[in-house]
């Protein structure tokens, strides 16, 4: 009993410390067929090793001959600059699309996808797509995609622009303006929409 004390107080004390830290919180519009179809806010808590950032994203959009609801929200937790914790969750027209995430377990991560689950030994993880929105990554040649539970390269596409490749062709673009993600370029076959930072 003293044990599973000692350890919940040691992880409030982690979270107070986390929550105590700076926190900043940035909008972007969504924009598809330059039209404003939604919205996007993501926050980062913490300090430069110890942070949450959590996303949530919702956007109504006219698509082919039907409309599309879609409703999302993601989460990261890092200690001392690793990857702790993550997840991936959206919804269209009421319907769960994507529910994943990520555990960071002694020498490797342990990735959900539903309800399957699998290792991956992938070491620890520094930068994922959530870290994106506040660190230009001009140093980082690969990242984790919660989307796609593995690392993926990223490619300097020109100058504070950057690209990360998805499923079936699909990209992330990420643009830089003065050390912010000023924008996010995401195309799929089938849709192309952009995050807009106001």
């Amino acid at each position: 009993m003293k044990t599973y004390g000692i350890s919940a107080l040691v992880f409030l004390m982690l979270i107070s410390g986390i929550a105590s830290g700076q926190s900043t919180v940035q909008y972007y519009d969504v924009i598809h067929n330059d039209k404003v179809v939604g919205s996007t806010v993501v926050k980062k808590t913490g300090n430069d090793q110890d942070f949450f950032i959590t996303l949530n994203f919702s956007a109504d959009i006219n698509f082919l001959i039907k409309r599309v609801v879609i409703l999302g929200k993601e989460h990261a937790r890092f200690e001392n600059g690793v990857l702790k914790s993550g997840s991936v969750f959206r919804k269209a027209n009421d319907k769960i699309k994507t529910d994943k995430s990520i555990k960071h377990l002694g020498s490797s991560y342990m990735v959900q996808d539903g309800n399957q689950s699998h290792a991956l030994p992938v070491g620890e993880i520094h930068d994922n797509m959530l870290s994106l929105f506040f660190t230009e990554p001009s140093k980082v040649t690969a990242i984790y995609s919660d989307n796609q539970q593995r690392l993926v390269d990223m490619k300097q596409a020109a100058p504070h622009k950057y690209v990360v490749p998805g499923k079936n062709e699909s990209t992330s673009t990420y643009i830089f303006q003065n050390g912010q993600c000023s924008r996010v370029i995401l195309k799929s076959d089938l849709l192309s929409i952009q995050l807009v930072r106001r």
